[in-house]
Parts: structure tokens; sequence; C-alpha cells
């Protein structure tokens, strides 16, 4: 077998000459998270030494190559507007369980959020996380609309109710459907 060495380790890295990637066990999180994510304000990181800024936890690669799985907001920023400076990370070693269940604790904590689409969250969680994962995580034995719900903390009717305003939205902002006269009638023919 071989020796793993579990001594996570610091280093500083300059995103602009790094490779700076999604780990492929955090991906579908990662799109899951963009589609639901909140608009932020950016907070200017750069300003503080960076030596007090909190580390990102990255996966080394090699040939320059970091990994992340979590903290999707912050590397956001960083590849955005701060890609030019030195930032702490924090270099650990890869378990496949962990990647992805920090992966998907930042889906999970959209649950949170004060105008999340809970229906559309749910169904997102549903038929695209690992559903062990995501029941480990809320500390449910299966991944139900009433689970979901006492995990968010809203109650089951306005869950319904949002999924029916949804629902009625969608047909009223829909294109309306007029019907296409293809062979006019005998009448119209001659006018």
């Amino acid at each position: 077998m071989k020796n793993i060495n579990f001594k996570p380790r610091q280093k500083l890295i300059v995103p602009s000459k790094s490779n700076l990637l999604v780990h492929r066990y955090a991906e579908t999180a990662l799109c899951v998270w963009q589609r639901f994510k909140p608009k932020a304000t950016y907070i200017n990181m750069e300003c503080i030494d960076k030596f007090y800024r909190p580390p990102l936890r990255l996966i080394d690669g090699g040939d320059n190559a970091f990994y992340f799985f979590n903290e999707f907001q912050r590397i956001s920023q960083v590849l955005r507007l701060e890609s030019d400076s030195d930032y702490p990370c924090l270099i650990t070693p890869e378990s496949i369980k962990d990647v992805q269940k920090l992966a998907w604790m930042e889906v999970i904590n959209l649950t949170f959020l004060k105008d999340i689409h809970h229906p559309d969250l749910f169904n997102a969680l549903k038929s695209t996380a690992p559903q062990s994962v995501i029941c480990q995580l809320m500390g449910i034995r299966y991944l139900t609309i009433k689970g979901y719900c006492r995990f968010a903390g809203i109650s089951q009717s306005s869950y319904e109710y949002m999924q029916c305003k949804f629902a009625l939205e969608e047909r009223v902002l829909g294109i309306p459907q007029t019907p296409i006269i293809i062979n006019p009638p005998n009448n119209l023919k001659n006018h």
C-alpha cells in the first residue's frame, strides 16, 4: 500500500499564473450552484494582507495545476477580480468522499437563501446529486420533499405554493399559442 501524507501544506499561488480548475468530482455541484447562485456583492480581499485572507482549499494536480472543490463564490471572485495577486492556499490530500461532501455542501447551503426557488433546487438535487451524500449532509434517510422542507426550514405548503406559482407564471409569461391556418377556408380564398 502507498503511504499517504494527510498533512495539508500551505502555499501562495497567483491564480493568473496557475491553472485553477474544478475537481472532476465537484463539476456537477458547481454547475448546479452556478444555476442557483445568489447575486453577491464584491468584497475586495486584495486590500487585506495575504496572510490574513482565508486560504482556499485546493488539491495539487502537478504541473502548476490546482483543483478546487468548494467555496465556489470565493473562487469565482478570485478568478474574476483578484487573479493577479498572491492568494494563500491550503493544499490538501484528495479524498473523494470529502471532495463530494464539500462540493455539495455549497449547493445545499443555497436552501437557506431568501429568494431561492425551492422546487427547482429540490429537483436539481434529486436528479443530479449523489443521494447518499445529500442525505448524509441533510441528516435525513431519503431525499423527499418533506425531508427537504424540514431541512430548509420551510413548510411543505410554502414549497407547494412556489411550485404552483411558478407553473402559473410559466403559462402566463409564455408565448400565446395561436392556431396557424395552413389551408384557409374556401370563403377566405377569394377575398
